[in-house]
């Protein structure tokens, strides 16, 4: 399978129309794909935003020209109906044919808890996970009205008029050995964040196979993507540092605990090691450290790259592409 190399488009780190030109100029380097966060609170505190995702990508898909847009990652579960998430991305999908993705997940508290006030156990939220596509997959596909009585979600006699041509390529987030087996099942690709590349290759990819081919797919034709984050610059030092708004996502607490304030995620984001962000995420001084950094991922079986640049110099950190690109692909 062709490498693919995309470009996460954060607006969380960056201001809505600072990420749009980003990915305008991500594109014009000859990136694949451009993926965007879907969250309610950021990752860390200082210096922040938070834009809404959907809002965002219809006018990203407007600005640029041929490149692929989906969420990095939606969670279809709480403070989004699975009913409403069908519709805005058939929608979409339609406006902007073979151009629009969807990844998925079980969500973090950092989003859903502050407008939901809630958060059930990852047992819960992955089964609740699983019948939101199920209303998805329904709703994109049926030709008739759909009435679905689950046990988290009911539909009575509901009908999307405005559909694509085709499906809404779902990418579904699988990050421990069940979600990861999960995705295989349901989704149509792995979607997966930072982490060890022993661990994607010995655990992760595994069980997503196994996921596929218990569902009878042939997961050689389903991608492997990755949100991965990168920072580039002269100085390693800083190149490190970089990647620093990120660094909470390394501290497993922060997904299975009700960690919903983000000065709190920034303390601990703070605390992780730069052995650690060195292992898990991408940090170079220039195009040729950034090839090493991204065979690394690939010789553990990742074939499509979200990549989130927190280089310094956010423009030098797409413009090195030009070099990268061509090597990697």
């Amino acid at each position: 399978m062709e490498t693919k190399i995309g470009y996460f488009a954060s607006i969380e780190q960056y201001k809505p129309m600072d990420a749009l030109e980003q990915s305008v100029r991500a594109e014009k380097t000859g990136f694949d794909s451009i993926w965007v966060d879907d969250h309610f609170h950021p990752w860390y505190h200082t210096d922040a935003q938070c834009g809404q995702a959907w809002a965002w990508m219809g006018a990203t898909l407007q600005a640029t020209k041929k490149v692929f847009v989906s969420t990095c990652i939606t969670c279809p579960i709480l403070r989004y109906n699975p009913g409403v998430v069908a519709q805005t991305f058939a929608t979409l999908r339609q406006m902007y044919p073979k151009r629009v993705g969807i990844a998925v997940g079980a969500g973090e508290a950092l989003n859903e808890v502050p407008v939901t006030a809630q958060w059930p156990s990852v047992p819960e939220r992955q089964d609740m996970t699983v019948e939101a596509i199920e209303v998805m997959r329904k709703l994109w596909e049926s030709k008739a009205p759909v009435s679905h009585k689950g046990k988290y979600y009911n539909l009575e006699k509901a009908f999307l008029y405005t559909k694509p041509d085709d499906e809404v390529p779902l990418y579904f987030s699988g990050m421990g050995p069940k979600g990861a087996m999960l995705a295989g099942k349901y989704g149509d690709h792995l979607m997966t964040v930072s982490a060890d590349p022993d661990a994607l290759k010995k655990v992760t990819i595994p069980k997503f196979e196994e996921g596929a081919k218990a569902a009878g797919k042939d997961p050689k034709k389903m991608e492997r993507a990755m949100l991965l984050w990168y920072s580039v610059d002269a100085d390693f030092d800083k190149a490190v540092e970089g990647n620093r708004f990120w660094a909470g996502c390394l501290v497993p607490s922060m997904f299975k605990y009700r960690v919903s304030d983000p000065p709190e995620v920034q303390l601990h984001a703070d605390m992780v090691g730069k052995e650690m962000m060195k292992k898990n995420f991408l940090c170079a001084t220039d195009a040729e450290g950034l090839i090493k950094e991204i065979e690394r991922f690939k010789k553990a079986g990742i074939t499509h790259f979200c990549l989130g640049n927190s280089s310094p110099n956010v423009n030098f950190g797409i413009d090195v592409f030009k070099e990268v690109i061509p090597h990697v692909k």
